[in-house]
Formats: structure tokens, C-alpha cells, sequence
């Protein structure tokens, strides 16, 4: 009886080890990921947070300060220009957004899904480095 309860606890054992082995090798994978892709996650989540500002921004014009509301369209260029490096690199295609032929915050204002369509763009991308 003792050896069948060894024999039970010891592949109890080998098996808690293995799964135990699976988790620190996805983990350490995943490490890998993200060290090898840190700059490209962490310019992807600035892009994504410039976005989401103009996405706050861009329908509450009248909440604004007149600097604040000037400054919209030098947050719409940076916005781009950093859309176009990505682009450079072949992270995104950046002809293919609406956001590229978008000249100033009036057009912005007049079809404010753009800036859905960049957010998700980057989000995807983002989340294809882990995959």
C-alpha cells in the first residue's frame, strides 16, 4: 500500500513539475518578446496615447482654452509624423489610415473615427508582437 501511495505522490510530482516547467518557459518567451520589442511596444503606446488625447480633445471644442484649441493641429501633425515613422519602419501603412489625408482639426472633427481606426490599428499591433 505504501508503494502505490509513493508511486502516486511521485507522479503527482513529475507532473506538477512539468507544468511548473511550461509556465517559466512561456514566461520566459514572453520576456524575450517584449525585451527584443521594448522600443517598438513603448513608441506604439505613445502613438496610442496621442491618439486617445485627440480623441478626448477633437469633440469638446467649446471646453477648451484658446491654446488649448490652437494647439490641436500641431498634436494632429506630431500624431501623423509619428504614424509615418512607424510606417518607415513597416510597422503600420499609414496611406491606408483616414488619418493621412487629414489636413487640420476641422477635418478631424468632421470624421473623429479616424482616430478609432489609428487606436485600433496600433492596439493590434501591439498586441501581434506578443503572439
Amino acid at each position: 500500500m505504501i508503494e502505490i501511495l509513493a508511486t502516486v505522490a511521485t507522479i503527482a510530482a513529475a507532473i506538477a513539475a512539468w507544468f511548473s516547467y511550461m509556465v517559466s518557459k512561456g514566461s520566459l518567451e514572453f520576456q524575450k518578446s517584449y525585451a527584443k520589442n521594448m522600443s517598438q511596444i513603448e513608441e506604439l503606446n505613445r502613438t496610442i496615447s496621442k491618439a486617445e488625447t485627440l480623441q478626448i480633445l477633437v469633440p469638446e471644442p467649446l471646453a477648451m482654452s484658446d491654446d488649448e484649441f490652437d494647439s490641436i493641429d500641431s498634436l494632429i501633425a506630431n500624431l501623423q509624423s509619428e504614424l509615418k515613422r512607424l510606417d518607415i519602419r513597416n510597422v503600420i501603412n499609414y496611406g491606408n489610415l483616414k488619418i493621412s489625408s487629414v489636413n487640420n482639426k476641422y477635418e478631424l472633427a468632421k470624421d473623429d473615427e479616424c482616430l478609432i481606426e489609428v487606436i485600433q490599428v496600433l492596439v493590434n499591433k501591439r498586441a501581434e508582437i506578443f503572439e
